[in-house]
């Protein structure tokens, strides 16, 4: 506070603000860390319930620390709560999030191997789930998913029955089908899991221009679109 205050800023609320960022940072990468140690021992990714078991108390410990030093900065009324409440909601937003794509093989922007690791998402950004940079937005339309679901499917198989597909080496093959197939799943039912869909659609599209399925890319862009708005 101290510091924030010699610089100008207010410094119960950067103090706040710095609370965040430092836990949400920590917590990622001892989630990550956590994810590749079990990885690395037992040799697949079967453990992935109790790694989010390991996530929530995780998380637990870390808002027990924050409240306690929260409430030290003197702030009154509703700021110190509502902040803590905003964490926790990024936490477990962020724990969900690198579940699943630990449950896919996926730790970050690689994927899960023993062997070494192929690069497969490009221009992550650090939020996760994080679409925009391929032109989608977040407004996710339930009828515009149900108008243009199935052709989001039938753009996927038209990917991977493409001859830019057919050129690419074994393991790229390999990820650009895996990451597919996480988004057929989700854009063939009737009720998607919204974020999962949002997450893994914007890494299909990534992976298939670092690729140079551009084609097939450019479709499945224009329908996720419909779905998000731009």
């Amino acid at each position: 506070m101290r510091r924030h205050a010699a610089a100008g800023r207010l410094a119960s609320g950067a103090t706040l603000k710095a609370f965040t960022d430092e836990t949400v940072g920590v917590f990622k990468a001892s989630y990550l860390e956590a994810q590749r140690f079990s990885f690395e021992l037992a040799g697949s990714n079967e453990e992935v319930d109790r790694l989010s078991r390991f996530a929530s108390e995780m998380i637990d410990a870390f808002m027990a620390e924050v409240t306690e030093r929260s409430n030290r900065t003197g702030i009154q009324g509703t700021v110190v709560p509502n902040q803590l409440g905003v964490l926790r909601r990024f936490l477990e937003d962020l724990r969900t999030g690198l579940t699943d794509d630990y449950q896919h093989g996926m730790q970050g922007n690689q994927r899960l191997k023993k062997d070494p690791i192929v690069n497969v998402i490009n221009n992550q950004t650090n939020s996760p789930g994080a679409i925009q940079q391929v032109g989608i937005g977040d407004n996710f339309s339930q009828q515009a998913f149900a108008q243009n679901h199935q052709e989001l499917v039938n753009a996927i198989d038209r990917a991977l029955a493409s001859d830019a597909f057919a050129q690419l080496s074994p393991d790229r093959k390999e990820a650009f089908s895996d990451t597919a197939l996480v988004v057929k799943e989700e854009a063939a039912k009737a009720q998607p899991d919204v974020g999962k869909l949002k997450r893994w659609g914007r890494r299909l599209v990534d992976l298939g221009k670092d690729l140079g399925i551009k084609v097939a890319t450019a479709e499945i862009v224009h329908l996720l679109a419909k779905m998000f708005g731009a």
